[in-house]
């Protein structure tokens, strides 16, 4: 199931109250007209190209930023942007630009030359003229042994990028992997531990507290039961009167003292656990988060090679499909986000110590760039924008542009009410929320005289999920047996699809066969060889449906392949009951 989202905007927005309270946090003095308010969703204050981790904290950074290169509508990377493509999507032209031309060049040898030249007039928003060295930079950033953020630039197989990260660690993860009951205290005192694993059980009980919270949120559990959201969460067997503390004692029994997103982390509700850890170090934070030399390593990754002010070559040791994406990232400027003191790429030096990023980390929640807007500040609630008159593009003509905080259920009425406080929104597209637009409009229609409504696929969707460890045979999950089972589920609930869909949300939804949104460039197409609709061939990988048959003979058909899958899954069949019997 594909899920849509509707995006709002009123035709005559009236936004002179919410201006009125906006004056009173001083930010820039600007009239209505000037400006736009969009409804968001919540914030997490991490606003950096580097380290943002949130949809909608990114969506902040990138409105200061600019990438190297751009994506087409289907996803298809810009390789020409100084002089721009055209390309056809849905039978329409767009014309495309950048920042960079890159040229792709796989030699004989196996390996991949990424060649990028630049535009020599890019400048940052502050004035300050964009050169290669700001993209080297942001490389070194993303490929330092200690980063700790969501891009896996590091992991395209740009020769020498192995032997760049080996032999540093994160201290924070060096303490882990040495346990509380530690007694060498080589990289890191005595001091440090103690004060580590104090913020550790600390910041994991609000860690667990976070789930706790998302799941009586979410009607999984009462308030006040951890019990209950720890066995929504699939940790059924805490007593009754369980705190936070016994929750979070539960996950780490199950993962030891791994942080990453296959340890602890894989059980976030939210917030990461290594956020809550550094929130209870303090203004320590920095000291764990710095490298430590554990081997040797070299000075610099061979593959990133400087060949000019506005020009430079990523070599990689073989091809690898994701690396044109990898390389589309965010060019920050060094000096801001580095020391430029720091940088000389002659001589090793990108514009900071390596295996310490704190001068990029705590530009976290201030964000710079060569993008279409400035950001000027995070107050109550608000992000306020204001127009880049050193923008590539020309100075965008919307002056200012604020994104405001608002809960899910207020961002309808927040853009169509008599006291709208935003001019544009996404709210859920249900039929509930088609039918209310309809009613704001006097033609009771999705567009008219009060709201305009864009309806876009989202970019996700729903299903129907079984435990692998709880639905088997013998309590073998991987078995032949274990994996019919299952299936013969699957082609039931998958059958019925349609139906349910349809009935509930209507033209709001449609049906996927994947599991990836349609919105992505890499979802299947029905035209694609080897397409096929979600669980439709039986055990013996036969056709379960034909095009002619009826919504029942569907059904029945569906039911016949799923007791070809029972029995595959060794249940017993009883021909003259038509039934499963122990």
């Amino acid at each position: 199931m594909s899920t849509e989202r509707v995006n709002i905007d009123t035709v005559t927005p009236d936004i002179t109250t919410f201006w009125d309270w906006m004056n009173d946090i001083e930010l820039l003095e600007t009239t209505g007209a000037d400006q736009l308010v969009v409804g968001y969703d919540y914030f997490s204050s991490k606003f950096s190209p580097f380290f943002a981790k949130t949809a909608y904290d990114e969506d902040v950074y990138v409105m200061t930023s600019q990438s190297l290169f751009n994506l087409d509508r289907e996803g298809n990377p810009v390789l020409n942007g100084i002089e721009g493509e055209t390309r056809n999507y849905n039978g329409t032209d767009y014309t495309y630009d950048g920042i960079a031309d890159v040229e792709v060049v796989q030699n004989e040898d196996g390996t991949v030359d990424y060649n990028i030249t630049m535009r020599d007039d890019v400048v940052f928003s502050d004035g300050t003229p964009m050169t290669i060295d700001d993209v080297i930079f942001s490389m070194y950033v993303f490929s330092d042994p200690t980063y700790d953020g969501s891009s896996t630039f590091y992991s395209v197989p740009i020769e020498g990028m192995e032997e760049y990260r080996s032999g540093m660690e994160l201290l924070i993860n060096l303490i882990c992997a040495a346990g509380p009951d530690n007694t060498d205290f080589t990289n890191w005192t005595e001091e440090q531990q103690t004060a580590f694993w104090d913020a550790f059980w600390k910041g994991g009980e609000k860690f667990a507290q976070e789930i706790v919270d998302y799941c009586v949120a979410n009607s999984y559990a009462e308030e006040g039961d951890v019990a209950g959201a720890a066995a929504a969460w699939a940790y059924p067997d805490l007593a009754a009167d369980a705190t936070a503390a016994d929750f979070f004692q539960a996950i780490v029994d199950n993962y030891g003292y791994d942080l990453s997103d296959a340890g602890i982390n894989a059980e976030t509700a939210g917030s990461s656990i290594t956020d809550y850890i550094y929130a209870e170090l303090g203004d320590q934070a920095s000291v764990y988060q710095t490298g430590i030399a554990t081997g040797s390593s070299v000075p610099n990754i061979t593959g990133i090679i400087k060949t000019g002010d506005y020009s430079m070559t990523v070599h990689m040791t073989s091809f690898d499909a994701t690396a044109i994406y990898q390389m589309a990232l965010p060019v920050a400027p060094l000096h801001y986000y580095g020391d430029v003191s720091k940088y000389d790429y002659e001589n090793n030096m990108f514009g900071f110590t390596k295996g310490d990023l704190s001068t990029v980390r705590a530009k976290t929640t201030q964000p710079m760039g060569a993008g279409p807007y400035k950001f000027v500040s995070y107050e109550n609630g608000v992000v306020t924008f204001e127009a880049n008159e050193n923008y590539w593009k020309g100075q965008p003509k919307t002056p200012y542009i604020l994104f405001q905080e608002t809960a899910a259920s207020d961002k309808l009425s927040g853009v169509a009410s008599d006291a709208a406080t935003f001019d544009i929104t996404d709210p859920n597209f249900t039929v509930d929320t088609a039918n209310d637009i309809e009613s704001y409009n006097s033609n009771g229609e999705l567009t008219g005289d009060k709201l305009t409504t864009f309806a876009v696929d989202n970019l996700g969707y729903g299903y129907i999920a079984m435990c692998a460890n709880n639905v088997c045979v013998d309590g073998d999950p991987a078995s032949d047996a274990s994996k019919n089972l299952r299936k013969g589920f699957a082609t039931l609930f998958a059958v019925y699809r349609d139906t349910v869909v349809n009935s509930y949300y209507g033209e709001t939804a449609s049906i996927i066969q994947y599991p990836i949104s349609n919105t992505s460039w890499a979802a299947p197409r029905p035209s694609d060889e080897g397409y096929e609709i979600a669980y439709s061939v039986d055990v013996d990988g036969n056709p379960i449906y034909t095009d002619d048959m009826t919504e029942q003979e569907r059904y029945d058909a569906a039911l016949q392949a799923a007791i070809g899958f029972f029995k595959a899954a060794g249940l017993n069949w009883d021909e003259a009951s038509g039934k499963f019997v122990a």
